[in-house]
């Protein structure tokens, strides 16, 4: 059942510029950054019809999401819906929710006007899955919300997780090819070593994605945050799916944003719980730009990178 979303929970959601949307695939989370918008206590998104989250919602409606705004974060999870003047099983509820709809599409366009001058400027490059007429628009429902400074929760709302698995032995990975040396040259310059990242985890009760920090170290890829922030997603395996999110966003023009999704099973470690590796994972800890104390790293074996610059976009599988 959905909740009235806490006044906490909005102000971050009306600050924040891009919204990084979660769905539940059979090969794991799939997590991408998105304009958005609210209205009614609701998240609205678009994604194109043919996307792979539009498929995703189609089997299974459980949806997560993580908006920035300054120096916090919120996370939250739900449900959503979907509407497409395409699908006639949606016409009847498109019908019921008339005004609503009306109402979110009004505020998703005033939000993101910048973005659409972005297309306007580029509207004879724009592929057709980018204009309206090859777009869902998404209703997301919230059921349960968190809000989060750099280091822990600060404010709780629903059911959340409050604990982690995770290894008590840690080695870094320095032989073979890193990851990211398969994107393509222009990608792999634009989004460096290290920044913000968005991590999605497969959880029993549905998709979470929480913020983190990602650097690129040797011959892998790691998520690292605050053990008490990854301690929500109720990590019972620490073998779970995982998919992290790195990008390079534009203010304005979608043709300008830059990113990669690194999908595959997480390798979980909190620092202070380690027997041995302990000053390998503190290197990468520090590396990352995150205090030591508390710290948990999620190492992502990949199975596939998913990357995307502008309307481009391609996949990278992995042995």
């Amino acid at each position: 059942m959905s909740v009235a979303v806490p006044a906490p929970v909005r102000r971050v959601l009306e600050q924040g510029d891009l919204c990084h949307v979660v769905a539940a695939t059979p090969a794991g989370p799939h997590v991408t950054p998105m304009v958005f918008a609210t209205a009614g206590d609701r998240v609205w998104v678009t994604t194109s019809r043919g996307s792979v989250k539009a498929r995703a919602w189609r089997a299974d409606p459980r949806v997560a999401g993580m908006v920035r705004a300054r120096e916090l974060a919120v996370c939250f999870a739900g449900t959503v819906t979907t509407y497409d003047l395409l699908d006639p099983d949606s016409w009847s509820r498109s019908l019921r929710q008339g005004p609503m709809i009306a109402l979110a599409s009004a505020r998703f366009t005033r939000k993101n006007a910048r973005f659409f001058a972005g297309y306007a400027v580029d509207a004879h490059r724009v592929p057709l899955a980018w204009t309206p007429p090859g777009r869902v628009f998404a209703e997301i429902t919230i059921d349960r919300s968190v809000v989060l400074d750099e280091r822990a929760a600060i404010s709780v709302w629903g059911d959340w997780g409050a604990e982690t698995q995770g290894a008590t032995t840690f080695r870094a990975v320095r032989t073979g090819d890193p990851p990211l040396a398969r994107l393509p040259e222009e990608v792999g310059a634009e989004l460096g070593g290290t920044g913000a990242a968005a991590l999605g985890l497969s959880t029993p009760g549905g998709p979470v994605v929480l913020p983190a920090r990602w650097l690129a170290h040797g011959a892998a890829v790691y998520a690292v945050l605050d053990e008490e922030v990854l301690a929500l997603a109720g990590i019972a395996d620490p073998g779970v799916q995982a998919a992290l999110q790195i990008d390079r966003a534009s203010w304005w023009r979608a043709r300008e944003m830059t990113g990669a999704m690194i999908r595959g099973r997480a390798e979980v470690a909190v620092v202070g719980w380690l027997d041995s590796g302990v000053r390998s994972a503190e290197s990468i800890v520090a590396a990352a730009g995150v205090e030591r104390e508390g710290a948990a790293l999620v190492r992502v074996r990949p199975d596939r990178l998913v990357w995307w610059r502008g309307w481009s976009s391609g996949t990278v599988r992995f042995p």
